[in-house]
C-alpha cells in the first residue's frame, strides 16, 4: 500500500499516514496523475519502485538502486502487458 498526497509530506505527518493506512511508502506525484485520469474518465495504473528510504544514506546508493528498480518495473509492465494481451 502506498499513501500520496498533492504536496511535499513532513516527517511527522508521513509517519502518522503510514501508521493509520499502514503503508510502506509515501509519494506526492502518483496523486495528480490519478485526480487528472479520473476526471477525464481514463484508466489508470501506477507502477512505482522504490529506490531508497529517504534517510541520510539515501543520496549514497540512490544511483544504484534506481538501476534496480527501473529494471524490476520494466520486468513487471512486461509480464503485466503480457497478461492483458492474452
Amino acid at each position: 500500500t502506498m499513501v500520496t498526497g498533492e504536496a511535499f509530506i513532513e516527517e511527522n505527518e508521513k509517519k502518522k499516514m503510514i501508521e493509520k493506512y499502514e503503508a510502506l511508502s509515501v509519494d506526492m506525484e502518483t496523486a495528480s496523475i490519478a485526480h487528472v485520469c479520473y476526471v477525464n474518465e481514463i484508466p489508470f495504473l501506477a507502477v512505482r519502485a522504490i529506490t531508497d528510504c529517504a534517510d541520510e544514506e539515501a543520496k549514497d546508493n540512490f544511483e544504484e538502486n534506481c538501476k534496480k528498480a527501473s529494471k524490476k518495473s520494466a520486468e513487471f509492465v512486461r509480464l503485466l502487458l503480457k497478461e492483458w494481451k492474452e
